[in-house]
C-alpha cells in the first residue's frame, strides 16, 4: 500500500486533474502526500501572502481533504532539500522517501524536452510513476475550461498588481494611485463573474444536487467568499487613499492568499468530485447554458435547480 505520494504541480489543466486524483488517491489510502512546486519564489514584500499561488492552492485542497502534506519547490525545501525545485522527481521522491509519483499526462502539442523529460523519468525512476489521465466529453471539457479560465484571469490580475507593488518606484505616483484605485473594482467584478453569476454557480448547484457529500465543502467555500468580499472592501478603502502604502500592499496580499486557497479547494476538491458524481447529461446541459449565454443570470434563491432526474450520491 503506498504511504507517501510525491506529485509535481502546475497550472495546465492537466496538472489540475493530477492533483485532484493523487489527492483522492492519498486519501483513499491513507498517505501523506509531498507537492513539488514550480520555481518561482513567493514575493518577500506580501507578508500577508505565505504561499505563491500554486503552493497556497494545493495546501487549502490538501487541508480540506484532511490529508499530511508537505511542499517542495523555491522557498519551501520540504524535509531538508533546500534543491528540490531543482532535482529531478525519480531522485527527489527516492530521497524523502516517496512510493510513488504522481505526474499529469502530458498534452498532445507537448514540446520535445517535455517528451524527452518524460521517457527519462518512466525509464529511470526507482519509484513507481502514476500518470494521471484525464479523459473528458467535449462539453465537460469546455464548462471546465470557463471555470479555470476564470481563475487564470483573478490570478493574472493578482500577479499585475503585486508587480505594480513591487515597481512602485518607477511609476509616477498618479499613475501608481489611479491603478490601486481601479483594481479593487476590477477584483469585485471578477469575482462575482466567477463565484455568483457565472457557468461555476451553475455547476455547484448540480453538485449539491448529485452529491451530498460535498455540501459542507461548498458551504465553507460560499463562507470564504464571504470573506473574500470583506477583504475586498478593506482594499478599497484603503486604495483610495493612493499608492504607495504599506497597508495596501499588506491587505492585497491577505487577499491573495484567500482567493488562491479558494481556488485550491475548488480545483483539489470540488472540480474532481464534479468528474466523479455529474453524468454526461449534467455536463451537456452545462454546456447548453454555456453556449446560450443563460449562465450568465444565477440560479435564484426561490428557483429549483434540481434537474428532473436527480440522483443523490454519498460517501
Amino acid at each position: 500500500m503506498y504511504r507517501h505520494l510525491l506529485v509535481t504541480v502546475d497550472g495546465t489543466p492537466g496538472g489540475i486533474d493530477a492533483i485532484g486524483h493523487a489527492l483522492e488517491l492519498a486519501r483513499a489510502v491513507g498517505a501523506r502526500v509531498t507537492f513539488v512546486l514550480p520555481g518561482a519564489a513567493p514575493d518577500s514584500r506580501l507578508s500577508g501572502a505565505r504561499l505563491p499561488e500554486h503552493g497556497a492552492k494545493v495546501e487549502a485542497a490538501a487541508r480540506a481533504q484532511g490529508l499530511s502534506h508537505a511542499i517542495a519547490g523555491a522557498g519551501h525545501p520540504g524535509a531538508g532539500h533546500p534543491a528540490a525545485a531543482d532535482a529531478a522527481p525519480g531522485a527527489l521522491a527516492a530521497a524523502l522517501g516517496c512510493d510513488l509519483i504522481g505526474v499529469a499526462a502530458l498534452p498532445h502539442d507537448a514540446d520535445a524536452a517535455a517528451c524527452a523529460q518524460r521517457q527519462h523519468l518512466l525509464a529511470t525512476s526507482g519509484v513507481p510513476v502514476l500518470v494521471c489521465t484525464s479523459r473528458r466529453s467535449p462539453a465537460e471539457a469546455r464548462v471546465m475550461a470557463r471555470c479555470l479560465d476564470a481563475h487564470r484571469a483573478v490570478g493574472g490580475l493578482l500577479h499585475a498588481l503585486m508587480a505594480a507593488g513591487a515597481d512602485a518606484g518607477a511609476v509616477a505616483p498618479q499613475r501608481q494611485a489611479a491603478g490601486a484605485q481601479g483594481a479593487p473594482a476590477s477584483l469585485a467584478a471578477l469575482q462575482r463573474a466567477r463565484a455568483g453569476s457565472a457557468i461555476e454557480a451553475r455547476l455547484f448547484a448540480v453538485l449539491r444536487v448529485r452529491a451530498e457529500c460535498v455540501a459542507a465543502e461548498l458551504d465553507e467555500l460560499d463562507r470564504q467568499r464571504q470573506r473574500d468580499a470583506q477583504a475586498l472592501d478593506a482594499l478599497a478603502r484603503i486604495a483610495a487613499d493612493g499608492l504607495p502604502s504599506a497597508a495596501f500592499d499588506t491587505a492585497l496580499a491577505r487577499y491573495a492568499h484567500g482567493a488562491f486557497e479558494q481556488m485550491g479547494r475548488m480545483e483539489g476538491v470540488i472540480f474532481p468530485a464534479a468528474r466523479r458524481y455529474l453524468g454526461d447529461a449534467d455536463w451537456a446541459g452545462l454546456d447548453e447554458l454555456l453556449a446560450d449565454g443563460a449562465a450568465a443570470t444565477p440560479p435564484r434563491a426561490n428557483e429549483p435547480n434540481e434537474p428532473d432526474d436527480a440522483r443523490r450520491a454519498s460517501d
